[in-house]
């Protein structure tokens, strides 16, 4: 049977899954991007620098 778009059913089924696992995935690397920022911040990472030119 042919989706509306005159693509195969499975095919779509399978856009469909794809389409659901991508949007998975950038939610994951949008929480494993929070934690990893958080990390440094706790780390002192985020450190203002001083506007003085460094001296060598």
């Amino acid at each position: 049977m042919a989706a509306d778009n005159g693509t195969p059913a499975d095919e779509q089924s399978e856009v469909d899954r794809l389409r659901a696992e991508n949007a998975l995935l950038r939610a994951e690397k949008d929480l494993l991007l929070k934690a990893a920022i958080g990390f440094a911040t706790d780390a002192g990472a985020f450190q203002r620098r001083s506007r003085e030119p460094e001296t060598r």
